[in-house]
């Protein structure tokens, strides 16, 4: 699977659950929407759909490496902090750009992933309050 950012081939983080891509490249994700979910839910935070977000429609995004579809952004996060994911409305994908670096295996991606979705839906969290 290509990545949908640099079209450099994507490696696979696999783990107990699920399978993690990353790219060696730019240190981008690529995680299933069923996948992610299981890793919200198990982490205390809300899944996918109740996470909030605004869709860019204007941003190009790439093509999803398993449909061949366009991608669309969704931005969160905060004004000093924001934040965005890549998501296919085909498969569900989703592709977490450049802020995993760090990320050598899946225990790592996991981390990153939660801290990135608390991050997210702060703003959300914030406006209940």
């Amino acid at each position: 699977m290509d990545c949908p950012s640099c079209n450099v081939e994507m490696s696979d983080l696999e783990g107990d659950d699920q399978t993690l891509r990353k790219c060696g490249d730019c240190g981008g994700l690529w995680i299933d929407v069923a996948d992610l979910n299981r890793v919200l839910l198990h982490n205390n935070l809300p899944g996918l759909e109740s996470q909030g977000g605004k869709v860019d429609a204007e941003a190009l995004t790439g093509q999803c490496p398993e449909c061949q579809v366009d991608l669309v952004r969704v931005d969160g996060g905060d004004r000093q902090h924001p934040l965005h994911y890549d998501t296919c409305e085909s498969c569900g994908g989703i592709f977490l750009e450049s802020e995993f670096q760090d990320a050598t295996d899946v225990k790592v991606a996991v981390e990153e992933i939660i801290a990135f979705f608390r991050h997210f839906g702060a703003k959300r969290k914030m406006a209940a309050l």
